[in-house]
């Protein structure tokens, strides 16, 4: 439902390329402690696609999230995605904001699961009318951070993100690079 075929294995093979280098530079590298505030933003590429498209558009994408730690193992907050693009002079755009989960398998170690629910947008219009619905949005995601200081992180991600909307439903991913501070 959230990912193109040739995107979403393209976006697998490179994450778990970055996580395989990551963990073994790990045990040379930065200790993994995660506590108090933390905030990352981020840009990327993906694919949008929705109930009336004709296949997948290919366009930028960005988020943004922050939030508190309550466990070395579990962090809560909010985050905010988008996916736009341009085609023939009109802008076509879907974002979310929404609640945030980051679940860490290993205390000590950088690979994140995330998910989350809350307010998606869908927009097309020009330079002079703009028309948007607003519904529903979630957010399923992977991760890794991949500490580069006491306090920061390089981090590549992988996100689907979903929308459900009153006249349809559209959904986009990204794959991207985050900088993390903790």
């Amino acid at each position: 439902m959230f990912v193109g075929s040739r995107f979403a294995l393209l976006a697998v093979a490179a994450l778990s390329l970055a996580m395989a280098t990551a963990t073994t530079v790990e045990a040379q590298g930065k200790a993994q402690t995660r506590k108090g505030f933390w905030i990352t933003g981020g840009l990327g590429g993906g694919s949008l696609g929705c109930d009336d498209c004709e296949g997948r558009e290919s366009g930028a994408t960005a988020q943004i999230a922050l939030g508190g730690t309550l466990t070395p193992r579990f962090q809560l907050g909010a985050t905010s995605n988008a996916w736009s693009k341009s085609v023939d002079g009109m802008t076509i755009s879907q974002s979310g904001l929404m609640a945030l989960a980051k679940f860490y398998p290993s205390a000590t170690g950088g690979f994140f699961l995330q998910g989350g629910l809350g307010v998606g947008r869908f927009e097309v219009g020009d330079d002079s009318v703009t028309e948007g619905v607003t519904g529903t949005s979630a957010i399923l995601g992977i991760g890794y951070d991949w500490r580069v200081g006491k306090n920061f992180s390089v981090t590549p991600f992988f996100n689907g993100i979903g929308g459900s909307f009153d006249e349809g439903s559209a959904n986009f991913n990204q794959l991207g690079i985050s900088l993390t501070w903790h």
